[in-house]
């Protein structure tokens, strides 16, 4: 895959860091990403809550929990989504996709929720699709 992505909000103000070398690429098509993302699904990058930080701009990011079980961090000022934490998986760290630069090497390698999956959404690359989640 690759090493050390940096990402930004899309005002600059909320810089992160994530050491991605095992990262996974995970498109979810629950109803709630769709809400929260205003799109078909949504793409995250995870990672381990080891290999995360926020580099700059802590004190802009303002928190959203749409359930019990996940919270939500955004830039307070811009709106970019900068971090989702699900706490079935609590040393995991989802950043949304379109926060980090998109080198090529990027490709989604699972959908998740696919019994929630737009019909017109299709995909060109090889995932593992799951009806759900996936089981721990």
């Amino acid at each position: 895959m690759f090493n050390d992505l940096s990402g930004n909000c899309s005002c600059g103000r909320v810089k992160l860091e994530i050491d991605a070398v095992s990262a996974n690429i995970v498109n979810c098509h629950c109803g709630r990403c769709r809400k929260l993302s205003g799109s078909a699904f949504s793409t995250y990058l995870v990672v381990a809550e080891r290999n995360f930080r926020i580099s700059a701009g802590k004190e802009f990011l303002s928190s959203y929990n749409p359930s019990e079980q996940s919270a939500r961090s955004f830039c307070m000022h811009c709106g970019s989504p900068i971090l989702v934490q699900n706490l079935r998986y609590p040393n995991l760290r989802m950043i949304p996709l379109g926060v980090l630069p998109l080198p090529g090497e990027i490709v989604p390698k699972i959908n998740i929720y696919c019994e929630s999956k737009l019909p017109w959404v299709a995909f060109n690359c090889e995932t593992t699709d799951y009806a759900r989640a996936i089981g721990r």
